[in-house]
């Protein structure tokens, strides 16, 4: 796609002002020279807690149709064995194609953390590769956790430059910065040097994909996205290291990753965005969990509704659910309509806000047992779905805010009306370590036994101690007891 005139002027003033360094450049200086002792404690804390959400979704993924399939794929890509694929009972695959296999299964329940302004999903990709990556160069639990965070910050930095822009294109957010981020964290683990880690980021914009027509009709590949962009970072990585070279222009070049995957806007880039105050503020400290296995966007009007039904509201009450809603989101989770109210699948259906709701309000939740087959096909579900409507709320936040607001019209004439102004598991509204932990278990219990998953629990709190993340891999293994999606 043809970059705008201001985005090409951006990018050259940016090679040719105070410094000539490209954005990829000063992100690998960046990273090279971090330890783990630069990163405030708090965001140390908040790693260790979105490494425990991240493994909890992807436990509870490993039942999914789409898990045994990826499953079988990769035992036959795979000709070394040097790492682990959660739930896989411990027989190790090569670090690339594990990189593939876990992200997809963090990223398989949509249940996987967000960068709201973005949209991005950091660490179902970043785990995904730091973890790989770790066990392929047996490194410690301390340097795992040091290039997690410095791989999710630049994801989530270089997401910022285009916030918005890539759905416009056809494209996925997290599959097109999630390799580059992914690279960072990689690249960190396999030793690389600055000059070698930007070639390694050049490379991995050329892996850049994740087109979202899988929503058309639920198809699995874009659950590949996040392991897909997890793959191409340990791919790149060791393209790097060996003396593959790679475009230094890949962020903001004229053909670099943002102008070819967004649509002419008029709008520049902000580039200065990702190197802005490089390691004194953590963009990464505005990562939000999510409380329940869908689009992001759609939560705050999870909640308001459920609010509702613990105030007495039941489905067979609602004449009408009218959603006011910022008109971005529209496209992305309210429309074509008759596809969003009639999902064929649970993966189109995690992108609904009608179905989402119908069905949360006809079983007075949703979770990791929810979008299974009987619920998509269950006709009162569809017919409460028939009944949601939505408009623009031309008061709605921009995209750093998810605002829900529901009014709901009963048969009796009632209109009940519940407005969340920001989502839950946000900084601004954050779920509790209980809320979390009660997550985490949840999820968990669809693979481990309770003994299991508290294994888990307290190896994820003393990562940083661990001689390897070997022990914490062997942890996530465990036998079936209920497929998460039917």
């Amino acid at each position: 796609m043809k970059s705008t005139t201001s985005d090409v002027a951006a990018a050259t003033q940016l090679r040719t002002g105070h410094t000539a360094r490209s954005v990829s450049e000063q992100c690998a200086d960046w990273a090279v020279e971090l330890q783990f002792d630069d990163y405030p404690v708090g965001l140390r804390d908040a790693a260790r807690w979105r490494l425990l959400d991240t493994l909890g979704v992807g436990l509870a993924a490993t039942a999914l149709p789409a898990a045994e399939a990826m499953t079988a794929a990769t035992d036959d890509l795979s000709d070394s064995a040097n790492a682990d694929v959660i739930g896989r009972g411990g027989r190790r695959i090569s670090a690339p194609w594990a990189a593939l296999a876990n992200g997809t299964l963090f990223h398989g329940l949509i249940f996987d953390d967000t960068h709201s302004e973005t949209i991005v999903h950091p660490s179902s990709v970043v785990v995904a590769a730091a973890l790989a990556a770790a066990q392929a160069n047996r490194a410690s639990g301390r340097d795992f956790l040091s290039a997690m965070m410095a791989g999710s910050e630049i994801t989530c930095r270089i997401g910022l430059a285009a916030a918005r822009r890539f759905h416009a294109a056809g494209f996925q957010p997290t599959a097109v910065v999630g390799p580059l981020g992914a690279t960072i964290a990689a690249g960190k683990l396999y030793g690389l040097d600055a000059r070698q880690l930007a070639n390694a980021m050049g490379i991995a914009g050329s892996f850049v994909s994740g087109i979202i027509e899988s929503w058309t009709d639920g198809a699995w590949a874009q659950l590949l996205h996040a392991g897909w962009a997890a793959h191409s970072g340990i791919v790149a990585a060791t393209l790097g290291r060996r003396g593959f070279s790679g475009p230094a222009t890949v962020i903001e070049g004229k053909a670099g990753v943002l102008c070819t995957h967004t649509r002419p806007s008029g709008t520049p880039f902000a580039f200065e965005r990702i190197t802005e105050a490089l390691g004194e503020r953590w963009e990464s400290a505005r990562i939000a969990f999510k409380p329940f296995p869908c689009g992001h966007v759609i939560h705050p009007f999870l909640d308001a509704l459920l609010a509702l039904h613990r105030e007495g509201l039941a489905a067979d009450q609602v004449k009408r659910i009218v959603c006011p809603i910022a008109d971005y989101m529209i496209p992305v989770v309210c429309s074509p309509v008759e596809q969003k109210r009639r999902p064929r699948t649970d993966a189109q259906a995690r992108t609904s806000l009608q179905y989402s709701l119908a069905e949360a309000l006809h079983h007075g939740r949703l979770d990791a047992r929810s979008y299974k087959p009987e619920s998509l096909n269950d006709p009162r579900i569809l017919a409460l779905a028939d009944r949601v409507e939505v408009k623009v709320d031309d008061s709605a936040p921009d995209s750093r805010i998810f605002k829900g607001w529901v009014i709901v019209h009963t048969l009796d004439g009632r209109a009940l009306e519940k407005v969340v102004p920001s989502t839950r598991g946000s900084v601004d509204n954050p779920m509790s370590a209980a809320e979390l932990r009660d997550k985490f278990f949840a999820n968990a219990a669809l693979r481990l036994s309770g003994e299991e998953a508290q294994r888990v629990f307290d190896l994820v709190f003393r990562i940083d101690t661990l001689a390897s993340v070997d022990e914490l891999m062997l942890a996530c293994q465990g036998d079936p007891r209920e497929s998460p999606s039917g």
